[in-house]
C-alpha cells in the first residue's frame, strides 16, 4: 500500500450490500469510484486518526457531534423499526468506532490492569450477580482486533466502579462515577446497541442503589429497560417460535451468549421490582415474566461452560426443580408478586 493512503476500519456500505471486496480507501474506494457510486463508510467523515486527534484535544473528553455520529445510525434505525428487513438485508449493527476518552483510559489502564479489574469483579460481585459471561469477556479483552473495544472499556470502567470500596474522601469515587455515567451516555447516544452497554448500565444502577442515589437509580434502571427492549434482549427468555422479532443474536451467537442475555434481562426485571418495593403504586418499567419464561441455568455450570441449552427450564417447571442461586432468587421474587 503506497504511503499516505488512509484506510477505513470497515468496508463501505455499497460494497457490503453487494458483497464485493472493498479496498477501504478513504475518502472513496476504487470500486465505488469505478461504478460512480456514492461511497459511504460506517464511520465519521474524518479518518480514524483525525477522530482520535479531535477527541484527545477536547479538554473534558466529551464527544463532539462528529464523534457521536461516528456510528452508522441507519443500520440501527432499520434494526429498531423493521427487524425483518434488517435480517433480510443481512445488515449488521454498527460497531462503535469513536475513540476511548483519555480519562477513561487513565482509569482502567492497560490490558493487564483491566484483567485485574475483571478478576476482582468475577471473584466478588459476579458471585451474586452473574450477568457477564466470564470466558467471553476475557477472550474479547485479550483480542487486540476486537470490534467491541469501546464497549469492553465501558464495561471494565463500570466493573471498577462497583469494585471500589467507599471511603471518607469520596472525591475519587465521585470522579469515577461521573466518568462512567458520561461515557455510558456517549456510547448510548451514538446509537450503539450492545449487551455490554446494557451490562454497564446495570452496574451503574447497582452502584447507585448501593449508595442510595435516588431517584438516579430509578431513572437508570428505567433507561436500562428501554435499552434492553430496543436491543430485543428480552426475546431470549422465550421459546424461539415466540421470539422472531429484532434479534441480532438468535442463530448467530453461541448458546452461552444467549444465556448471558437471559441473565441480563432477568437482572433488569429484578432491579425494576426492587426499586418499587416501598412504593408498589409506582408502575414498573417492564412486564411481568410468564410461565413460559426461561430461567437462568445453574450458575456453576454456566461459569464452567458445561451447561447446555437442554438445561434451560421455564418458570412453570422451575418451582419443583433444583436450581442455581441466581434462578432461585427470581423464583422467590415471582412468589412475592
Amino acid at each position: 500500500m503506497p504511503a499516505g493512503i488512509e484506510l477505513a476500519r470497515h468496508a463501505c456500505l455499497p460494497c457490503r450490500r453487494s458483497k464485493r471486496r472493498c479496498d477501504r480507501k478513504l475518502p472513496s474506494c476504487d470500486l465505488c469510484i469505478k461504478k460512480d457510486t456514492d461511497c459511504n463508510y460506517p464511520g465519521a467523515r474524518t479518518s480514524e486518526r483525525d477522530s482520535r486527534t479531535v477527541y484527545s484535544q477536547t479538554p473534558d473528553s466529551q464527544s463532539s457531534p462528529e464523534t457521536v455520529r461516528s456510528c452508522n445510525t441507519e443500520a440501527s434505525a432499520v434494526y429498531f423499526l423493521a427487524p425483518h428487513l434488517f435480517r433480510q438485508a443481512q445488515l449488521e449493527l454498527p460497531r462503535s468506532d469513536f475513540p476511548i476518552p483519555a480519562e477513561v483510559s487513565s482509569l482502567i489502564g492497560d490490558a493487564s490492569s483491566i484483567r485485574e479489574i475483571a478478576k476482582t469483579f468475577f471473584s466478588t460481585i459476579h458471585l451474586w450477580l452473574p450477568i457477564i459471561f466470564k470466558k467471553g469477556f476475557f477472550v474479547s479483552m485479550l483480542n487486540p482486533w476486537t470490534q467491541r473495544q469501546t464497549e469492553l472499556s465501558l464495561l471494565a470502567l463500570c466493573m471498577k466502579l462497583c469494585n471500589t470500596a467507599p471511603s471518607e474522601d469520596d472525591g475519587s469515587n465521585n470522579f469515577l462515577y461521573r466518568t462512567a455515567k458520561r461515557f455510558h451516555h456517549e456510547v448510548v447516544t451514538a446509537g450503539v446497541l450492545s449487551t455490554h452497554v446494557l451490562q454497564a448500565g446495570l452496574l451503574i444502577a447497582l452502584y447507585e442503589m448501593g449508595h442510595a442515589m435516588y431517584p438516579a437509580a430509578y431513572l437508570t434502571v428505567g433507561a436500562c429497560s428501554r435499552y434492553g427492549l430496543a436491543l430485543g434482549i428480552q426475546q431470549n427468555c422465550y421459546p424461539t417460535s415466540a421470539a422472531d422479532d429484532g434479534l441480532e443474536m438468535r442463530g448467530q451467537r453461541s448458546w452461552n451468549e444467549v444465556e448471558e442475555n437471559r441473565r441480563v434481562w432477568w437482572a433488569v426485571l429484578t432491579f425494576d421490582r426492587f426499586l418499587n418495593l416501598n412504593n408498589p403504586a409506582r408502575p414498573l418499567s417492564t412486564e411481568d415474566p410468564t410461565f413460559d419464561t426461561y430461567l437462568p441455568v445453574d450458575d456453576t455450570s454456566w461459569n464452567d461452560c458445561t451447561a447446555k441449552a437442554s438445561d434451560s427450564v421455564k418458570i412453570s417447571t422451575g418451582f419443583s426443580l433444583k436450581l442455581g442461586g441466581f434462578a432461585r432468587h427470581f423464583i422467590l421474587s415471582h412468589h412475592q408478586q
